[in-house]
């Protein structure tokens, strides 16, 4: 009887276990991102973002886009200090940005050029940011990511205006 009843155990211990295997496996199936990739992702794409706003600032033939480019470096540069400072805390050594490579054709077309290509930018860059945000595990970086969302979402819209009235004229 005594026998009966440790096998018993141990089969129900091997279903608890097997029970909690496949529960906590949908959760590792999700693929939440490493903390050093986003943050890498995050440092590359404000950089980007960076040298794109001071772009911008030098070729922009309207004041829309001219401002819009001030904004997109005084923003990318606070969340980048965010950025380096989360990875800095974590103890995660970002690699540097590749240098921007953007082919933007200077002269009358670069406004709408330029503004199209930053709604497609950040249309990108909300969607990763807010995957990241959804399945990480690590506080922190949700906290940041969230923090961002709203200036990529400003960013979106405010390229959008700009797409959208260089239509009117």
């Amino acid at each position: 009887m005594h026998r009966t009843r440790l096998c018993s155990w141990r089969g129900l211990g091997s279903l608890v276990g097997f029970a909690l295997l496949t529960v906590a496996t949908p959760a590792l199936a999700a693929d939440a991102p490493a903390t050093a990739d986003v943050l890498g992702k995050l440092h590359e794409s404000n950089q980007k973002e960076i040298a794109m706003g001071k772009m911008a600032q030098k070729n922009g033939k309207s004041k829309e886009v001219t401002s819009y480019g001030k904004m997109l470096v005084k923003d990318h540069s606070a969340a980048d200090k965010k950025v380096l400072t989360l990875a800095k805390q974590e103890k995660i050594e970002l690699p540097a940005p590749a240098a921007a490579k953007e082919d933007m054709p200077m002269g009358a077309d670069f406004d709408t050029t330029f503004a199209k290509s930053m709604v497609d930018d950040h249309k990108k860059d909300i969607d990763e940011v807010t995957k990241a945000r959804d399945t990480t595990s690590d506080e922190k970086l949700k906290k940041l990511l969230g923090e961002i969302l709203p200036t990529l979402q400003k960013h979106e819209d405010t390229a959008q205006k700009i797409v959208d009235n260089s239509g009117k004229k």
